[in-house]
């Protein structure tokens, strides 16, 4: 029989195989820790390396488009600073100082930053007060940016669009609400006004007092609210020839910096104000975010100024023709001479603004004297011109004897 040495009795009696594969799982799990160690280490060195990279490529993308925005903004800015009615559209200058732009949105839509940021850049200086402690209803009509050659006007913030709020905005665009004037809304505001505080202003309103371009600023809260409500100004803005920019004022910087969201609200504005993609652009409102202005808002609002002007001599331009239109049609001519009074006078009255009234009780006093038409008017007028108003009678005698 074999028999075992004494070293092989000892080695055998001291052996432990739980032992000795609990030490082998453990060497191998140190092996792997060391592996998953040095994995960690190598990754976290790459997301480094990467984060620095991306750092470093933002850092010359935003450098880039630093450089480009700074660019854009001193062109436009020297643009607008230098601007001289009649240079965007070949219009015909005369009587126009200036180009009249109103402004218009809902209550803490952005206006007030809106003219903040353009009088700083423009003027380096500003000189609009917040209305957001006031009371709504006690605001005038406000003129800005007088030292160049467009005029800025802040119309009151409404709550809400009403007929009400659509016969003022037509006052305004009009030239019937003027500069500087108390804008009044209810019954309750128009009595606490003094003494020709809220009138109207009448007659024939010349074109260079009406407003001749129009900005509309939303809070980027406001497009899909107010996109059904704004139906009929779009068609009145439309009908009376005005193509209106667009401006979208962000609270929220992340949301101005999500370029998709910002896009996304922008089509929304232009869908509501009725103005082109390419006439909306987006700024943020500095005073609600309590923020520096950014080159990025700065010139974004400068290019509303900019389009605003383009499409504000595009409206003269059509406005100019339409007088003359106008003119022409109300010169008596050989074929006109035998048209009919009442017509006769109802063309006038389109270019001077007479009622209805007045041509129908004009026209009944010709009938009395029969006098049925232009050539009859011509002929007795001297004695029959005294049946007239006195601005009638002005009007009617340069259409029948023009010099």
């Amino acid at each position: 029989m074999f028999r075992r040495t004494r070293e092989e009795v000892r080695w055998h009696d001291t052996y432990d195989e739980d032992e000795v594969e609990e030490a082998e799982c453990e060497l191998e799990r140190q092996h792997d820790e060391k592996l998953e160690n040095e994995r960690a280490q190598w990754e976290q060195k790459r997301d480094e390396r990467d984060r620095k990279e991306r750092e470093e490529r933002e850092r010359r993308e935003q450098q880039e488009m630093t450089m480009k925005m700074t660019e854009l903004e001193i062109n436009l800015k020297k643009g607008l600073t230098t601007y001289k009615v009649g240079s965007r559209n070949n219009i015909a200058t005369q009587g126009f100082k200036h180009v009249n732009i109103a402004l218009f949105g809902p209550t803490g839509s952005g206006k007030s930053s809106f003219i903040q940021i353009a009088e700083k850049i423009l003027l380096g200086k500003t000189t609009v007060i917040t209305q957001s402690d006031a009371k709504e209803g006690t605001i005038i009509l406000l003129e800005f940016l007088t030292d160049l050659k467009f005029h800025l006007f802040d119309t009151r913030g409404f709550f809400d669009l009403d007929k009400d709020m659509e016969q003022e905005l037509d006052n305004i665009l009009g030239g019937r609400i003027r500069p500087s004037q108390v804008i009044v809304r209810g019954e309750e505001e128009k009595e606490s006004l003094g003494p020709g505080q809220s009138g109207l202003r009448k007659g024939p309103i010349p074109l260079k007092d009406k407003m001749h371009g129009v900005i509309c600023i939303l809070g980027h809260k406001d497009p899909k609210a107010y996109g059904d409500k704004m139906t009929s100004i779009r068609g009145s803005l439309k009908r009376e020839g005005y193509s209106p920019v667009g401006g979208l004022a962000f609270v929220k910087e992340g949301d101005f910096a999500d370029k998709d969201k910002r896009e996304s609200l922008m089509v929304k504005m232009s869908a509501s104000m009725g103005s082109p993609r390419d006439r909306t652009y987006a700024f943020v409102n500095h005073i609600a975010t309590e923020t520096e202005i950014s080159t990025e808002s700065a010139v974004s609002v400068m290019e509303i100024l900019d389009t605003a002007l383009i499409a504000a001599e595009g409206y003269i331009k059509v406005q100019q023709q339409r007088e003359t239109y106008a003119k022409e049609r109300a010169k008596p001519t050989a074929d006109a001479a035998h048209m009919p009074i009442k017509d006769f006078i109802s063309q006038l009255a389109e270019e001077h603004n007479w009622d209805d009234t007045k041509v129908n009780e004009a026209a009944k006093k010709m009938d009395e004297e029969d006098i049925y038409d232009v050539a009859g008017l011509r002929q007795f007028w001297g004695e029959v011109k005294s049946k007239f108003s006195l601005g009638m009678r002005s009007a009617i005698q340069t259409a029948l004897f023009p010099k």
